[in-house]
């Protein structure tokens, strides 16, 4: 049972046990300024009723909001989402729980959870990260959000009683500059390519990817679409049609060699050139040699750039040998991802509408186009200025 003392005028403190917690007896006091007698033994009776309340539901076997651990509730969120998510997502998740939130705000009740903690922790973060090096401001905000998310869930399933989250406000968060795309130009373009088509000796004698058959047409490829790694790699001979000059993009492989829908479930054909679809069809004649030649032993799944074997490629190593491509052709520095940039910028500068660039590249909307490429559209402003002067005069 409770009880109140007296600590002078109209101030009292309340003292009162709150349901144990392994085996061991727990107190509250809490002090109450400015409150009568009346009222601090209605508060005292309010505190114990919802004690009450909590013993009652822990005797039933149920569930009391806010008195999970954060580190139990992040281990619930996960058990939930590697049965629902795909594994990419699941492993972001994984990443941003085990590195950021759960040694920092694991052992804590949720009930205790107040923003200064998140505000704090995403400031020392920034100073230095839970690896000792600073953390950035878009990586601070990926695990808020991740954060956030989870808060969510736990609400929904009446784990807690409120998102604590949710009450940081965007000025509390670091500011994020988001990078301009960086893409190859015309010529840089020629340059890889070339480079890709013609593997070094050492490349071939070590067995490195760049030197297999599929290596230079995946690439081109890549370059020609502005296709994902993934979507590149999961590509099936069954979703080319080489004679009409059109591919239908509606797989892509993980990291974890898992197929899944491409991202945001956008299945999609664009057209190819007709010097694309001669270098795919030139590498399905070396291909059905190649499958011949191993017999039963090939591993037929109908992939378009796969190993020797059959077998698919691993996207992390695809995106490694292309770097190193990038590097031996001397040109800009970019990623395999920057190949898909490459794709946008040039078709802009070719006066391809946004709309088209957006549906090639398979956005969820145009929207997410135009935010990215805008500085790309925007360098074709003074064309149109001079196209429109050149019709009215």
């Amino acid at each position: 049972m409770g009880y109140l003392k007296r600590y002078g005028d109209r101030k009292y403190r309340i003292i009162y046990d709150l349901p144990p917690e392994r085996g061991k007896r727990r107190q509250k006091r809490e002090t109450l300024e400015g409150a009568s007698k009346r009222q601090a033994e209605a508060i005292l009776a309010e505190r114990e009723a919802t004690v009450l309340a909590q013993r009652k539901a822990i005797e039933n076997g149920d569930q009391v909001k806010d008195e999970v651990t954060l580190g139990e509730l992040f281990d619930k969120f996960m058990e939930t989402k590697r049965a629902m998510k795909e594994s990419t997502t699941v492993n972001r998740y994984a990443t941003y729980v085990s590195l950021y939130l759960k040694p920092r705000f694991g052992s804590m009740k949720a009930g205790s959870l107040k923003p200064f903690h998140l505000t704090d922790a995403y400031t020392q973060w920034q100073v230095k990260g839970p690896i000792g090096k600073a953390v950035s401001g878009r990586t601070v905000r990926h695990v808020h959000e991740t954060l956030r998310n989870i808060l969510n869930w736990g609400v929904r399933r009446e784990l807690l009683s409120r998102n604590v989250a949710g009450l940081v406000s965007d000025d509390d968060l670091p500011k994020v500059v988001k990078p301009k795309p960086v893409a190859l130009t015309e010529d840089e373009v020629r340059d890889l390519l070339k480079e890709a088509k013609s593997p070094t000796s050492r490349s071939k004698k070590r067995g490195y990817l760049s030197s297999q058959p599929w290596f230079y047409p995946a690439v081109a490829f890549a370059v020609y679409t502005g296709a994902r790694r993934g979507e590149v790699l999961a590509l099936r001979w069954s979703d080319a049609n080489l004679d009409k000059g059109s591919v239908t993009i509606a797989r892509s492989i993980t990291e974890q060699m898992e197929i899944k829908s491409p991202k945001n479930d956008r299945t999609r054909t664009v057209s190819v050139p007709d010097k694309l679809c001669a270098i795919l069809k030139s590498h399905r004649a070396e291909q059905a040699k190649g499958r011949l030649a191993l017999g039963a032993a090939y591993k037929d799944e109908d992939l378009v750039f796969p190993h020797a074997d059959g077998s698919p490629v691993d996207p992390w190593n695809f995106g490694r040998a292309v770097i190193d491509c990038i590097k031996r052709a001397k040109v800009t520095p970019i990623t395999l991802h920057g190949l898909r940039d490459t794709h946008a910028s040039l078709c802009a500068k070719a006066g391809v509408p946004l709309e088209v660039v957006s549906q090639r590249l398979g956005h969820a909307s145009i929207g997410i186009t135009a935010e990215r490429y805008l500085h790309v559209y925007s360098d074709r402003d003074a064309d149109a200025a001079r196209a429109f002067e050149r019709l009215v005069g």
